[in-house]
């Protein structure tokens, strides 16, 4: 990957439209959030013609994918939930259900007794298929 700090484009004043294409060409490779914000930077600072900020702009959005975010995020886990009422309460809580058989006492190695129960929960399947969504790739992970 290209690699730039904002010394090299202070330093070379006619490298800088070179050096920005490219970092506006590679935008879409960046899965950090601080290389990004770097790249941001340098960008703000040396862009300086309007078509070369509104491409600049345009890549950014891309990788940023739908904004506002949050909506976008819970707008993909309501079509994962596929129209489904009720798998949240007023409250917030999630639809989780125990699961039947497992609330058998146990004798642990002190002697004393203990109970076992497990929850499945409806949200995780949904939750799974929000992150495996198509997303940007600085949203990726």
């Amino acid at each position: 990957m290209f690699m730039v700090n904002s010394e090299v484009v202070e330093k070379f004043p006619h490298l800088r439209q070179t050096i920005c294409d490219k970092l506006i060409q590679t935008l879409n490779e960046i899965k950090s959030g601080k290389v990004f914000r770097g790249v941001l930077w340098i960008l703000g600072e040396y862009v300086e013609s309007l078509p070369d900020i509104q491409s600049a702009l345009r890549e950014i959005r891309k990788v940023l994918g739908e904004i506002p975010i949050l909506a976008s995020e819970q707008r993909l886990l309501d079509e994962a939930n596929g129209g489904e009422e009720g798998a949240e309460d007023a409250g917030g809580k999630k639809d989780d259900k125990p699961k039947e058989g497992g609330g058998r006492p146990r004798v642990l190695a002190d002697g004393t007794y203990a109970s076992e129960s497990a929850y499945t929960s409806t949200s995780a399947a949904r939750l799974e298929a929000v992150k495996a969504a198509a997303k940007p790739p600085l949203r990726s992970e």
